[in-house]
C-alpha cells in the first residue's frame, strides 16, 4: 500500500543533493516513513517530491505544471543554455521539439552509432584507458562527424562538452562555466557560417535554419545553444556507457552471453539506464493550487520528480538494485514507469528527444565491449557525486 506523507517541509533538498547525491531522496523517504510524496524545501522554498505513477503522469500535464523557471537559472544556463527548449512550454515548446525529433530520427541514431562502433573498435584495439574518457572521446568524434561541424580539435571540444555536464552538479561549477563559454562562442560561429553558406544538407545546416513559432529564424545565440543541446547530451551518454562497462565487468557470465548473442545488448542497455540514471530528479513549477499525494501545493511551487525513485521503485521493478540483463527482453514498461530521460511521450511532452540515439549508442557500446578481447577492471563509483561516474579501466588482453 502506498503511503502518504503528513510531514512538514523541513529538509533542504539542495543540501541533501550536495552531501548525499543520488541517495538524498531515499534517505528523506526513509525518515518520512516510506511515503511516496515528500514535502521538502528547495532553495529555501517549499517543494514536493513525487514518485506515484498518477503524479508522474500529472508532472507531464501542462495544465498542472510548467517548465519555465523550474530549474534555477545558474544550473539551467550552464547545462542547457539561455533560451533552450528545456525552459519552454505550450506551442513554442512543441514547435521546437518537432525540429529536434525530425533531426534526431532513427537514421541519425544509427549513423552516429555506426561511426561510434568503428571508432570504439579502433580504441579498444589500440590499448587501454579509462572507460569514461575513452567513450566521451568516441561519442564526441562520432556526433561531430555526423553533425558536419568544423570542430578543429574535436577531442578538446568533446572534453569541453563533458566538462559542462561535470559542472552542473556543483562540484566543478567554475570549470564547467569556462567550458560553456568556449562552447557557446564556437557554436555561434558555426551557426553564422552555416547561415552564410545557406545549405541545409547537414545537421548543422538544419539547426542553423530552425525557426521559432513565429516562423522567424531563431536568434544566433539560441540556435547555437540548441546545436550544443544536440551535441552535449550525446557526449554525456559516456556516463551511461561507463556504467554499462562496469556492469559487464561485474557480471562476466552476462558479458559472455551478449558476446555470443548481440541481440541481448539492447535489453542490457535499457537495464543500465534504469539502474544508473543520469539525473536523480527533474523539476517543474505548479500552475495552480492542488493536492499532490496528500501534500498541498500552491501555484508557483516547485514539483520535483524523483527519477531515481521511480526507476528503483520496488512496486514497479523487482530487485531494483540489481542489474538484471534480461529484465526488458520482452518489452519496456509504460512511459511513466521507466524514466531515465524523462517520462511521457517525446512528441507531446518533455521526454528527451535524443533518447533513441542514447539507446542505440549504448546498445552498440555494450555489444562491442562485450565481444572485444579486453579486460575490464572496475573500481565502482561515488554516488554522492552528481553526475556519478563509474571508474572502470579497459585493458587490451595481453598488455
Amino acid at each position: 500500500m502506498r503511503r502518504r506523507s503528513t510531514a512538514r517541509p523541513t529538509s533542504e533538498l539542495t543540501v541533501g543533493w550536495w552531501r548525499h547525491g543520488y541517495a538524498s531522496v531515499a534517505r528523506l523517504r526513509r525518515d518520512g516513513g516510506g511515503s511516496d510524496e515528500l514535502p521538502v524545501r528547495l532553495l529555501g522554498r517549499p517543494a514536493v517530491v513525487v514518485r506515484r505513477r498518477e503524479l508522474v503522469e500529472r508532472f507531464y500535464d501542462e495544465e498542472w505544471v510548467r517548465r519555465k523557471g523550474a530549474v534555477p537559472p545558474p544550473l539551467a544556463r550552464l547545462l542547457f543554455g539561455r533560451g533552450a527548449i528545456h525552459g519552454l512550454d505550450g506551442e513554442e515548446h512543441l514547435h521546437r521539439k518537432r525540429q529536434f525529433l525530425d533531426l534526431l530520427d532513427e537514421r541519425a541514431a544509427h549513423d552516429v552509432a555506426a561511426t561510434a562502433r568503428r571508432l570504439l573498435e579502433a580504441e579498444l584495439d589500440a590499448g587501454h584507458g579509462d572507460a569514461f574518457d575513452l567513450l566521451a572521446r568516441v561519442y564526441g568524434r562520432a556526433v561531430l562527424d555526423w553533425a558536419g561541424v568544423s570542430a578543429g580539435d574535436g577531442d578538446a571540444l568533446s572534453r569541453d562538452l563533458a566538462a559542462i555536464v561535470h559542472g552542473f552538479g556543483g562540484h566543478s561549477y567554475v570549470h564547467g562555466w569556462r567550458a560553456r563559454l568556449r562552447c557557446d562562442r564556437w557554436a555561434r560561429g558555426e551557426i553564422r557560417r552555416a547561415r552564410a553558406e545557406g545549405s541545409r544538407a547537414t545537421p548543422l545546416g538544419r539547426v542553423a535554419h530552425w525557426t521559432g513559432g513565429d516562423g522567424r529564424l531563431l536568434p544566433v545565440p539560441v540556435a547555437a545553444v540548441e546545436l550544443l543541446n544536440v551535441l552535449r547530451p550525446t557526449v554525456a551518454v559516456a556516463y551511461l556507457g561507463a556504467f554499462a562497462v562496469h556492469a559487464l565487468a561485474a557480471d562476466p557470465d552476462e558479458r559472455m552471453s551478449i558476446a555470443k548473442d548481440p541481440e541481448r545488448a539492447e535489453a542490457f542497455a535499457q537495464e543500465v539506464r534504469r539502474r544508473f540514471p543520469f539525473v536523480p530528479a527533474l523539476a517543474a513549477v505548479a500552475r495552480r493550487d492542488g493536492d499532490w499525494g496528500g501534500c498541498p501545493v500552491r501555484a508557483g511551487q516547485r514539483i520535483v520528480l524523483d527519477v531515481l525513485g521511480v526507476d528503483h521503485d520496488p512496486a514497479r521493478h523487482s530487485r531494483p538494485e540489481e542489474v538484471v540483463g534480461e529484465r526488458y527482453a520482452d518489452g519496456l514498461p509504460g512511459p511513466y514507469d521507466l524514466i531515465p530521460q524523462g517520462g511521457g511521450h517525446p512528441e507531446s511532452g518533455h521526454r528527451c528527444p535524443g533518447e533513441p540515439l542514447a539507446v542505440v549508442l549504448l546498445t552498440t557500446t555494450v555489444a562491442t565491449v562485450a565481444a572485444a578481447p579486453v579486460s575490464l577492471d572496475t573500481r565502482g563509483w561515488d554516488d554522492s557525486r552528481i553526475p556519478a561516474r563509474a571508474r572502470v579501466t579497459i585493458t587490451r588482453a595481453g598488455q
